[in-house]
Protein backbone atom coordinates (compact mmCIF):
# COMPACT_ATOMS: atom_id res chain seq x y z
CA UNK A 1 0.00 0.00 0.00
CA UNK A 2 0.93 3.75 -0.62
CA UNK A 3 1.84 5.96 2.12
CA UNK A 4 -1.11 8.18 1.32
CA UNK A 5 -3.21 4.95 1.73
CA UNK A 6 -1.94 3.99 5.04
CA UNK A 7 -2.01 7.26 5.82
CA UNK A 8 -5.83 7.46 5.33
CA UNK A 9 -6.10 4.05 7.09
CA UNK A 10 -4.08 5.70 10.20
CA UNK A 11 -6.52 8.72 10.23
CA UNK A 12 -9.50 7.18 9.59
CA UNK A 13 -10.44 6.01 12.81
CA UNK A 14 -9.53 9.20 14.62
CA UNK A 15 -11.72 11.56 12.19
CA UNK A 16 -14.74 8.77 12.72
CA UNK A 17 -14.17 9.33 16.36
CA UNK A 18 -12.69 6.17 17.31
CA UNK A 19 -9.28 6.68 18.59
CA UNK A 20 -9.37 3.66 20.40
CA UNK A 21 -9.30 1.01 17.35
CA UNK A 22 -5.91 0.10 15.98
CA UNK A 23 -4.67 2.14 12.98
CA UNK A 24 -1.57 0.35 11.14
CA UNK A 25 1.75 2.53 11.78
CA UNK A 26 2.94 4.55 8.88
CA UNK A 27 6.50 4.28 8.54
CA UNK A 28 8.24 5.92 5.17
CA UNK A 29 11.58 7.08 4.38
CA UNK A 30 12.30 10.73 3.57
CA UNK A 31 13.44 9.61 -0.66
CA UNK A 32 10.07 8.50 -0.43
CA UNK A 33 8.66 11.83 0.07
CA UNK A 34 10.92 13.87 -1.32
CA UNK A 35 9.52 13.25 -4.99
CA UNK A 36 6.76 15.18 -3.90
CA UNK A 37 8.59 18.49 -2.54
CA UNK A 38 10.72 19.30 0.70
CA UNK A 39 9.94 21.66 3.45
CA UNK A 40 13.78 23.15 3.39
CA UNK A 41 12.28 24.62 -0.19
CA UNK A 42 8.49 25.49 1.07
CA UNK A 43 8.44 29.15 2.76
CA UNK A 44 6.87 30.43 6.01
CA UNK A 45 9.08 27.91 7.92
CA UNK A 46 10.37 28.67 11.36
CA UNK A 47 13.85 28.02 11.65
CA UNK A 48 15.01 26.84 15.08
CA UNK A 49 18.65 27.12 15.41
CA UNK A 50 19.79 26.35 11.49
CA UNK A 51 16.63 23.64 11.76
CA UNK A 52 13.26 23.31 10.39
CA UNK A 53 10.90 23.07 13.43
CA UNK A 54 9.77 19.73 12.95
CA UNK A 55 8.98 17.67 16.26
CA UNK A 56 6.73 15.64 14.82
CA UNK A 57 8.56 14.94 12.06
CA UNK A 58 5.88 14.51 9.77
CA UNK A 59 7.83 16.05 6.48
CA UNK A 60 9.50 12.95 6.38
CA UNK A 61 6.32 10.67 6.88
CA UNK A 62 3.41 12.25 4.21
CA UNK A 63 4.11 14.21 1.57
CA UNK A 64 4.36 17.81 2.38
CA UNK A 65 2.53 19.19 -0.79
CA UNK A 66 -0.72 17.72 1.00
CA UNK A 67 0.49 19.18 4.56
CA UNK A 68 0.70 22.74 3.16
CA UNK A 69 -3.01 22.21 1.15
CA UNK A 70 -4.36 21.44 4.29
CA UNK A 71 -2.48 23.96 6.33
CA UNK A 72 -3.60 26.50 3.80
CA UNK A 73 -6.86 25.51 3.46
CA UNK A 74 -7.82 25.57 6.89
CA UNK A 75 -6.12 28.61 7.83
CA UNK A 76 -8.23 30.15 5.01
CA UNK A 77 -11.37 29.17 6.59
CA UNK A 78 -9.91 30.15 10.28
CA UNK A 79 -9.24 34.00 9.03
CA UNK A 80 -12.96 34.31 7.56
CA UNK A 81 -14.01 32.35 10.55
CA UNK A 82 -12.38 34.94 13.59
CA UNK A 83 -13.52 38.03 11.22
CA UNK A 84 -17.44 35.94 11.03
CA UNK A 85 -17.69 35.35 14.74
CA UNK A 86 -16.42 38.90 15.42
CA UNK A 87 -18.11 40.45 13.34
CA UNK A 88 -21.36 39.20 14.68
CA UNK A 89 -20.50 39.02 18.34
CA UNK A 90 -19.87 43.04 17.64
CA UNK A 91 -23.56 43.53 16.91
CA UNK A 92 -22.53 44.09 12.62
CA UNK A 93 -25.16 42.03 10.25
CA UNK A 94 -26.03 41.30 7.18
CA UNK A 95 -28.37 44.49 5.73
CA UNK A 96 -31.79 43.62 6.37
CA UNK A 97 -31.32 40.97 8.53
CA UNK A 98 -32.08 42.23 11.91
CA UNK A 99 -30.81 39.03 14.36
CA UNK A 100 -28.67 39.96 17.25
CA UNK A 101 -27.34 36.82 19.31
CA UNK A 102 -23.66 35.60 20.36
CA UNK A 103 -21.54 33.79 17.36
CA UNK A 104 -22.46 30.64 19.69
CA UNK A 105 -25.89 31.39 19.92
CA UNK A 106 -26.09 31.74 15.75
CA UNK A 107 -24.56 28.18 15.56
CA UNK A 108 -27.08 26.67 17.92
CA UNK A 109 -29.86 28.14 16.20
CA UNK A 110 -28.34 26.85 13.00
CA UNK A 111 -27.92 23.50 14.04
CA UNK A 112 -31.69 23.34 15.52
CA UNK A 113 -33.09 25.07 12.41
CA UNK A 114 -31.11 22.52 10.30
CA UNK A 115 -29.18 24.96 8.48
CA UNK A 116 -25.71 23.76 9.07
CA UNK A 117 -26.90 20.70 6.63
CA UNK A 118 -27.44 22.58 3.90
CA UNK A 119 -23.70 24.27 4.60
CA UNK A 120 -22.44 21.13 5.55
CA UNK A 121 -23.69 19.60 1.67
CA UNK A 122 -22.07 22.63 0.51
CA UNK A 123 -18.64 22.16 1.92
CA UNK A 124 -19.16 18.06 1.71
CA UNK A 125 -19.41 18.65 -2.49
CA UNK A 126 -16.64 21.16 -2.39
CA UNK A 127 -14.33 18.60 -0.80
CA UNK A 128 -15.13 16.10 -2.77
CA UNK A 129 -14.41 17.87 -5.95
CA UNK A 130 -10.50 19.14 -4.34
CA UNK A 131 -10.03 15.73 -3.27
CA UNK A 132 -10.54 13.76 -6.47
CA UNK A 133 -7.30 15.98 -7.52
CA UNK A 134 -5.43 16.05 -5.15
CA UNK A 135 -5.59 12.68 -4.11
CA UNK A 136 -3.91 11.10 -7.24
CA UNK A 137 -1.15 13.50 -6.81
CA UNK A 138 -0.02 11.93 -3.14
CA UNK A 139 3.06 10.41 -3.15
CA UNK A 140 3.65 11.38 -6.84
CA UNK A 141 4.37 14.00 -8.94
CA UNK A 142 2.25 16.66 -8.11
CA UNK A 143 3.66 18.56 -11.46
CA UNK A 144 2.51 22.04 -11.69
CA UNK A 145 -0.06 21.87 -9.26
CA UNK A 146 1.20 24.74 -6.48
CA UNK A 147 -0.27 23.58 -2.92
CA UNK A 148 -3.11 26.11 -2.21
CA UNK A 149 -3.08 28.02 -5.46
CA UNK A 150 -6.54 27.69 -7.16
CA UNK A 151 -6.05 30.04 -9.71
CA UNK A 152 -7.85 32.98 -8.04
CA UNK A 153 -5.95 36.36 -8.06
CA UNK A 154 -8.07 38.85 -10.39
CA UNK A 155 -6.09 41.48 -9.11
CA UNK A 156 -2.72 40.32 -9.80
CA UNK A 157 -1.47 40.27 -6.38
CA UNK A 158 0.24 37.40 -5.52
CA UNK A 159 3.73 37.54 -4.34
CA UNK A 160 6.39 35.87 -2.37
CA UNK A 161 6.04 38.18 0.37
CA UNK A 162 1.99 37.57 0.52
CA UNK A 163 2.06 33.92 0.57
CA UNK A 164 4.40 34.00 3.35
CA UNK A 165 1.86 36.82 5.15
CA UNK A 166 -1.17 34.51 4.14
CA UNK A 167 0.49 31.34 5.91
CA UNK A 168 1.35 32.83 9.16
CA UNK A 169 -1.63 35.34 9.54
CA UNK A 170 -3.31 31.75 8.52
CA UNK A 171 -1.69 29.59 11.59
CA UNK A 172 -2.57 32.98 13.65
CA UNK A 173 -5.81 32.83 13.13
CA UNK A 174 -6.24 29.21 13.76
CA UNK A 175 -4.58 29.61 17.02
CA UNK A 176 -7.12 32.97 17.79
CA UNK A 177 -10.58 30.75 16.58
CA UNK A 178 -9.51 28.23 19.02
CA UNK A 179 -9.53 30.83 21.65
CA UNK A 180 -12.29 32.97 20.53
CA UNK A 181 -15.05 29.34 20.32
CA UNK A 182 -13.09 28.28 23.52
CA UNK A 183 -13.88 31.47 25.14
CA UNK A 184 -17.10 32.19 24.06
CA UNK A 185 -18.52 28.30 25.53
CA UNK A 186 -17.25 29.20 28.75
CA UNK A 187 -20.01 32.08 28.66
CA UNK A 188 -17.16 34.79 28.36
CA UNK A 189 -18.86 37.65 26.71
CA UNK A 190 -17.06 39.67 23.98
CA UNK A 191 -14.25 40.80 24.28
CA UNK A 192 -13.74 37.35 25.70
CA UNK A 193 -11.43 38.46 29.04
Amino acid sequence: RTSCTKMLAAISPLALGLAGAAAPSVAVTRAAVSMAGSVDSMIGKYSIKGTVYDPLDLASKYDVNWLREAELKHGRVCMLAVAGFLANDAGWGLPGLDIKCSSIEAHDRMVESGHMWALLAVVGVCEFLHFSVVVPKLDGDWGDWEPGNYGLDPFKLDSPSRREAELKNGRLAMLAFSGLVTQAALGHAAPYI
